[in-house]
């Protein structure tokens, strides 16, 4: 009989990191997705043990894989990055449609990088990947994708 593996959701949400199990993450996914945070992106992870901040006495920890968020709740959309370091793999959300008047939505505020516009979805679908990826710690299947600019 293997022990199942526990893993700890790290998000990092206004610059300040929570920290949940994956199976109490109803409040971690409800402040990255539904809260706003026009100055900030939400980085979120799973691993075997918390992520720490390059502020933490034993330095900067965290996986090779994770999920940028922006939301805009107020008008219903966001955008999604993932980052698989172990692949390569840099991409971000992809809505087909491209539907017209979307807000801005940043990658990286502080550094003026946008995502493009293709990359918005709606915010129901933001909730929905966030979710799987709290689960899994892989890329969500729930959305598409499109290469990605930034990591």
């Amino acid at each position: 009989m293997t022990a199942a593996t526990q893993t700890v959701v790290t998000a990092i949400v206004d610059k300040r990191f929570h920290y949940s199990p994956p199976a109490a993450m109803d409040d971690l996914i409800r402040a990255v997705v539904d809260e706003p945070h026009h100055l900030n992106s939400s980085q979120v992870y799973v691993w075997d043990r918390p992520c720490r901040s390059w502020r933490a006495d034993d330095g900067p920890a965290f996986p090779k894989s994770r999920l940028v968020v922006y939301t805009l709740p107020e008008f219903g959309w966001g955008a999604l990055n993932h980052v698989d370091a172990d692949n390569d793999e840099v991409v971000d959300s992809y809505n087909p449609d491209n539907p017209p008047h979307i807000p801005q939505l940043w990658f990286d505020p502080d550094g003026q990088l946008q995502y493009p516009a293709t990359a918005a979805i709606p915010l129901d679908h933001v909730r929905n990947a966030v979710a799987e990826f709290c689960l899994t710690g892989k890329r969500p299947t729930c959305v598409r994708w499109q290469p990605g600019r930034w990591f």
